[in-house]
């Protein structure tokens, strides 16, 4: 049996630390939290629908939030009142109402990223235990990375963070005892940093530096840019793979005289539970994966009971995967934008579950009706366009509906994959799409894979055309690909080629010639045409 993690609502506002703007109504010191949900307009409209002890309200405006509260407070509903509501909308009317349904309320930080917020959340209550529980641990027992950053600041005296590979969120944080400067704020809240500063950071050779791993960087203080003194060194695996980094700044008072010892200890810790974590996911997270495929598979019906999910009502299967940037990081990238993700498909169905595997995120979904879920996804892909946490990539997404239940999750995602594999170079088609609009993509990229591994099956004739093109510096191969997408007409593939007609019959009689190949037949042209496209998939490949 599974324990159901329960933390008092007080710890979970104190873990959001600068992302609390204000507490509009504080809660009651023995209420606890038990889970969290999104909740948006469209679920307020919905009368007396059960909710979770913490709810997120997103895109919730001021007036809607005092309309529901005063609906909480009547005595029919109470069974129906979360604890803590967290709200970017400001009133003060807030006291009042969340006083008669006896409900906490916190105004969060409008800079604050809710997928940010979201995660902060969750894994307060995936720990279970009180933020500060773990600075107390005694010798020789094992800790996370909240108890790690608790020994950290009592070590060094300073606030600390622990940020991801990617710099673009915060794994854990000390509490900031209004000390934080500009970019300790920023960066909690999931935004940004100061450019200005980030700039020196970058001229500093700060970031390589924590790219390359092994020293403690002392950045001092900047008092144009009002930011601290801090201490920061990056944490690599024993393979050397960059996993984080650990930033100290110096608070109301000085950083002790060793604090660049306990960082180079500590990175050595974080290293160890940053490799642990990557390759232990929490239970649910595991399961998830498991729904999805990974790690051998799961029965059903037993994901359906852990995950509260009937087992056989219809779902659907979306994959998102990125297109163009950094390939090299498009893994990271997918890691960084998942919260994202979550708290967006959790907007959209409170139910949904979400995954990253080998550089994918997959959402699984109630199946709705399609036209619907394929608009959402469109927003969805597009909400990310030109977001730095992208690398310069795109979001490009493929959904399997309708599905009979979980049985077929897995399948789903076969499916998705396929249509992603099939259009992950070609940035002009559609940016979400279905396995049937995408069949021939699908189908065609399948079959030249297959045979692209045969190497008999390579036409010896097409070859001579290529080096032939090489030795010559010719245009025989081009010439002959854009005449066969012409369908034969040589004005319309000159004027593609940007060449004279009477050029463009030369080099095709002369492609012929060569390699006898006869291009008036039906039999030489299709296989020709297949040669093409197996060299041009591994020309992009290459």
């Amino acid at each position: 049996m599974v324990r159901e993690p329960s933390v008092a609502a007080i710890d979970v506002i104190a873990a959001l630390d600068t992302a609390v703007a204000e507490v509009a109504a504080a809660p009651d010191g023995a209420q606890w939290i038990r889970a969290v949900s999104i909740i948006d307009s469209d679920d307020l409209a919905v009368a007396a629908q059960p909710v979770t002890d913490a709810v997120l309200l997103v895109g919730v405006s001021g007036d809607e939030v005092v309309d529901w509260l005063r609906g909480l407070a009547d005595p029919g509903h109470a069974a129906h009142r979360p604890v803590l509501i967290l709200t970017k909308a400001a009133d003060p009317r807030f006291g009042v109402a969340a006083a008669a349904a006896s409900v906490a309320v916190v105004i969060v930080d409008d800079r604050a990223r809710w997928d940010r917020v979201l995660a902060t959340v969750q894994g307060v209550l995936d720990r279970g235990v009180d933020d500060d529980a773990s600075a107390e641990l005694a010798p020789g027992v094992d800790v996370d990375l909240i108890g790690l950053v608790g020994l950290v600041a009592h070590g060094t005296g300073g606030l600390v963070s622990i940020e991801d590979a990617t710099s673009a969120r915060v794994l854990a944080y000390s509490p900031s005892r209004g000390e934080a400067d500009d970019l300790r704020v920023q960066t909690i809240l999931g935004r940004a940093g100061p450019p200005g500063y980030l700039d020196l950071l970058r001229q500093w050779g700060v970031f390589d530096a924590i790219r390359r791993g092994g020293e403690v960087v002392d950045v001092p203080e900047h008092p144009e840019q009002a930011m601290r003194r801090r201490l920061v060194v990056g944490v690599h695996s024993g393979s050397g793979r960059h996993l984080g980094s650990i930033w100290v700044q110096e608070g109301a008072g000085p950083l002790t005289d060793d604090a660049s010892d306990v960082l180079r200890g500590a990175a050595a810790i974080a290293a160890r539970i940053l490799t642990r974590e990557m390759q232990a996911p929490s239970t649910e997270g595991q399961l998830v994966q498991r729904l999805f495929g990974a790690h051998g598979g799961i029965d059903a019906s037993s994901a359906g009971a852990y995950l509260r999910w009937p087992v056989d009502d219809p779902v659907a299967v979306i994959g998102i995967a990125p297109v163009g940037g950094d390939e090299s990081r498009q893994g990271e990238v997918m890691t960084a934008v998942g919260g994202a993700l979550r708290l967006h498909a959790s907007a959209f169905a409170t139910t949904a579950l979400t995954t990253v595997l080998d550089g994918r995120a997959y959402l699984l979904l109630p199946a709705v009706r399609s036209t619907a879920l394929i608009r959402w996804t469109r927003g969805l892909v597009t909400r990310f366009d030109g977001d730095p946490i992208l690398a310069g990539a795109v979001l490009r997404a493929a959904v399997v509906m309708p599905l009979a239940g979980l049985a077929e999750v897995s399948t789903g995602r076969v499916e998705v994959d396929r249509v992603l594999s099939a259009t992950a170079s070609d940035t002009e088609s559609a940016r979400v799409t279905t396995l049937a609009e995408s069949r021939t993509a699908v189908l065609l990229g399948e079959i030249l894979a297959v045979l692209s591994q045969r190497d008999d099956l390579t036409d010896p004739r097409l070859t001579t055309l290529v080096d032939y093109d090489v030795e010559h510096d010719g245009d025989l191969v081009p010439s002959v690909a854009a005449y066969l997408a012409a369908h034969g007409n040589v004005r319309n593939a000159a004027r593609t080629l940007g060449v004279h007609a009477n050029t463009l019959r030369y080099r095709i009689d002369r492609a012929q010639q060569l390699s006898e190949l006869r291009f008036d037949d039906a039999d030489d042209r299709l296989l020709t045409e297949i040669g093409l496209a197996i060299r041009a998939r591994s020309t992009r490949r290459d």
